[in-house]
């Protein structure tokens, strides 16, 4: 007896459906990617149309940090690993590679099973530098630890669980070893007694806690130690154990120790420096309303009001409040709710008040682009939206004139201040060049611009060589500039090896502040434009960020106490050079002493490009290795001459003339996860089962089948499903057979077999809305099989 079903089913996703078709936010794919990609020695770096110059970054910087992971772990490399770079955050989302959407908070991850680094550039190349180290060493730690292949991880994470203050504090003391921002997180914790012991660390304390922890070791036994701790870890399959080998004390013993340095670093600073409202007034308070951002404060030209955002409502939200009291106007924009607002930038914020203090600027995600926001404060609604087809919009600062907008701008791998006229909406550069200038301020008289870049002694574009590449730069180090609007020259500010960061002009044009970590901590400075003196004018525990200077009141954020907040400081130019002495840090005063454990010397290559060699030689530059035609025809064929190796020689991967070779995308399918079993019984034969998902590495094509072999095949179970997932309409496809077996009342045996096949097409219109459709057709055949 056979049945026949056709099913025609046709949902459309509302927010409160969407969870019954699956869980989790809409991927949606607005761009067609085109897909190129080059190598080095050791990585396959991935890219599309205009992304070439941070691919060839990546490289260089790949090669350089695994140099320096390889020294680390004492391990070499058995196979090659895939980078994937995204020449924006929004581009970034829209990756397939995972298929839950990252969200803004997310810098890049690395996806173990084949061993693929995922990474957005987003307009600085210091964060994509420390992005791409945090993420290889994932990679290189997993490869170390699990093996090479599907088969090796699978068993190897069955045998070894690792902790995430290892696997993330790993990755963020071999990107940084320890800088002054992760010493500010430690020092909050210190102070403020919320410093968990290694068994209860979780959320950012994975991170920070993590690699303080590793910096402990390092600086105790020396950074040998921590090479062999992994090596130990290998050998025994444990934590526990490799620490017990390879430093004599568990996990436990670890913490109390850790917890004892942390206290003789830290607690001597309460003696030499403030609390934050020991000098202002607190205007937020994160621990009463349960929350851990208030940031990006912009005062009203007139003083008496701040917009800010914040996530109390586990959104992120722009507010308005009183600038004397703290007192809450309400709130101005919900954010991450709809298409208009997905996302507001709160890791990189900017919020601008039109002079006549009816408007304010702020930029947000909307569907695929970044676009810059106009809302009338008044009727709290968004009244012009300007889409500029850029890959990042930052930090928008409005002319005191009213008639133009600056902001930074991130378009093919260059950060940029632009203007945007507000009665053409055309815009227009202010600075065009290879270096990350980012965070404008304009200043009251409307003449300058003042923004941070890494650009050091390269001012203005004469001064910049034709085929200068930024990583043959000292990118590492930002500076404070002034640009002319008028005539575009550039002016130095500040000249040191420190970071300055967020400057803001005062009343009268003629003083700059700025966040610096002189001592070792984010204070406030103020440089008088006129005498080129600059000096400090707050002297806190922990850091402050993001000034905002209008008339009298200087408001800014404090990160104090395990979140971020608010406050104001009344008559700033009251404090006179030398009132506040700042002392330096422990970090800093070993620094300046030599006294750590090491320096971390920033990446520069030799700006000299040799071209590649064809002849052999026994002396290779490994720094420049390339790939055949069988590789960059995306796939492989019998090569001439035997390979001794899977990683490659300069003459493949670059050109006579010294650049990367560029081949076009092939799709390849390779495993995801393969599992399977198989036995054999006298009676029944041949049984056993399978899991096998294929996909290719942009994870755009995705095939998974599946097995229950029992008997024959009319008994079995199995089916087929392909995806297809590049384009924004989701496609997909399947094929599949199911045997049921029901014993009777009447000592009969039936069998149903159910086969046949179905089809999907998925439409999403943003992250929460969509349209779906499935076909299924299905068969039914029942037998007496008795």
């Amino acid at each position: 007896m056979r049945k026949c079903f056709f099913s025609l089913l046709i949902i459309v996703s509302l927010p409160a459906l969407a969870a019954g078709q699956y869980f989790g936010k809409n991927s949606v794919q607005y761009t067609n990617f085109d897909w190129r990609y080059i190598q080095s020695e050791h990585f396959d770096i991935y890219f599309y149309t205009n992304g070439d110059r941070i691919a060839e970054f990546v490289a260089d910087i790949a090669e350089s940090s695994y140099q320096e992971l390889r020294n680390d772990f004492r391990y070499d490399l058995t196979d090659r690993i895939t980078i994937i770079i995204y020449k924006g955050h929004n581009d970034f989302e829209q990756t397939n590679v995972a298929l839950s959407t990252p969200e803004e908070s997310v810098g890049g991850f690395t996806e173990i099973f084949k061993n693929r680094v995922v990474i957005p550039f987003e307009g600085n190349y210091e964060q994509l530098r420390h992005v791409v180290h945090h993420e290889l060493t994932h990679a290189v730690m997993f490869q170390m630890l699990y093996g090479a292949g599907v088969q090796s991880i699978i068993m190897g994470m069955m045998r070894l669980q690792l902790p995430l203050w290892l696997v993330e504090g790993l990755a963020e003391y071999e990107s940084l070893r320890w800088d002054t921002e992760s010493d500010m997180y430690i020092r909050d914790a210190a102070l403020n007694g919320y410093l968990p012991s290694i068994d209860r660390m979780y959320g950012f304390m994975w991170y920070k806690g993590g690699q303080h922890i590793l910096y402990y070791l390092a600086e105790k036994y020396g950074p040998q130690k921590i090479g062999e701790i992994l090596g130990k870890i290998k050998i025994t399959k444990s934590v526990e154990r490799g620490l017990k080998h390879a430093i004599g004390i568990n996990s436990k013993e670890l913490s109390e120790r850790w917890h004892k340095y942390v206290k003789k670093q830290y607690w001597p600073d309460i003696a030499n420096r403030q609390e934050p409202e020991d000098f202002a007034k607190k205007l937020t308070d994160h621990l009463k309303t349960k929350n851990f951002v208030n940031t990006s404060p912009a005062l009203s030209p007139k003083g008496d009001k701040i917009a800010y955002l914040s996530n109390k409502s586990d959104y992120f939200d722009i507010y308005l409040m009183s600038a004397i009291d703290g007192k809450s106007l309400g709130c101005l924009v919900k954010g991450q709710r709809t298409m208009n607002l997905e996302e507001l930038h709160w890791l990189k914020p900017g919020i601008s008040w039109s002079p006549d203090e009816k408007y304010i600027a702020f930029a947000a995600k909307k569907g695929p682009d970044d676009v810059l926001h106009i809302l009338n404060v008044k009727k709290r609604k968004i009244v012009k939206t300007f889409n500029l087809g850029l890959n990042g919009l930052f930090s928008p600062t409005w002319s005191p004139h009213g008639d133009e907008i600056a902001f930074c701008g991130v378009l093919n791998g260059q950060s940029d201040i632009y203007i945007l006229n507000l009665n053409t909406g055309k815009s227009r550069k202010i600075t065009d060049d290879i270096f990350s200038d980012i965070q404008p301020a304009w200043s009251p008289d409307g003449k300058f611009i003042a923004f941070v870049s890494d650009r050091g002694h390269y001012i203005n574009p004469e001064d910049i060589p034709a085929n200068l590449k930024i990583q043959h730069t000292n990118y590492h180090n930002p500076d404070i500039y002034i640009v002319d609007v008028t005539t575009q020259k550039i002016r130095r500010i500040t000249q040191t090896e420190f970071k300055e960061s967020y400057p803001a002009w005062s009343p009268k044009s003629d003083k700059l502040v700025f966040s610096c970590d002189k001592n070792g901590i984010f204070n406030l400075f103020i440089y008088d434009l006129k005498t080129a003196q600059q000096y400090p004018i707050t002297n806190v525990l922990t850091g402050i960020f993001q000034p905002s200077w209008v008339k009298n009141r200087l408001v800014f954020t404090c990160f104090y106490y395990g979140g971020y907040d608010i406050y104001v400081m009344k008559n700033p130019l009251d404090i006179k050079p030398g009132d506040i002495k700042l002392t330096d840090t422990n970090f800093i005063c070993k620094l300046k002493t030599g006294k750590l454990f090491w320096v971390k010397k920033p990446h520069r290559p030799s700006t000299k490009i040799t071209a590649a060699k064809s002849s052999d030689s026994t002396k290779v530059d490994y720094r420049h290795y390339i790939f055949g035609r069988e590789f960059r025809e995306g796939h492989v064929t019998p090569p001439r001459k035997k390979l001794t190796s899977i990683f490659l020689d300069s003459t493949q991967y670059k050109l006579p003339s010294g650049k990367y070779r560029v081949n076009k995308y092939k799709i390849r399918f390779t495993p995801d996860l393969i599992y399977g079993s198989a036995g054999y019984d006298q009676f029944f034969g041949v049984q056993g089962s399978m899991v096998l998902a294929i996909s290719d590495i942009l994870g755009n094509h995705r095939i998974n089948m599946y097995y229950d072999l029992f008997y024959d095949l009319r008994n079995s179970n199995y089916s087929v499903s392909y995806l297809y997932l590049p384009r924004r309409l989701d496609l997909g496809i399947g094929l599949f057979h199911f045997a049921n077996f029901y014993l009777t009342d009447f000592g009969t045996i039936i069998r149903d077999r159910n086969y046949g096949g179905s089809v999907y097409a998925a439409w999403p219109f943003d992250r929460w809305r969509r349209v779906s459709l499935s076909l299924i057709y299905l068969n039914i055949d029942r037998r007496d099989i008795t």
